[in-house]
């Protein structure tokens, strides 16, 4: 199963971290699909053994992928934000 989200980029300065981002939201786009096939009705057990062995394998990679670097990408990212005041004072200074 390839699920891919959109091209656009993200508001995030980091190239690693959007790419993580993007890998991220892949990969939850896969888990939802996943838990949709296991609320139908007619699945075989072999079916229902694939379907978990794939959401088995999705969560160990989601696991794996919020580790702390990334954790630590996204915490550097949010302390490089400016505070709204600030950004605010500059639109209303070059009004």
């Amino acid at each position: 199963m390839k699920i891919q989200i959109s091209d656009r980029s993200f508001a995030v300065t980091n190239s690693t971290l959007s790419t993580l981002i993007a890998e991220l939201g892949t990969e939850c786009l896969k888990v939802q699909a996943l838990v949709n096939q296991l609320q139908l009705t007619s699945l075989t057990a072999n079916q229902q053994a694939e379907i978990l062995a794939e959401l088995l394998a999705a969560a160990v990679h989601l696991h794996s992928h919020c580790d702390e670097d990334f954790q630590t990408l996204i915490a550097e990212e949010m302390e490089n934000l400016p505070n709204d005041e600030d950004s605010l004072r500059v639109a209303y200074r070059s009004e």
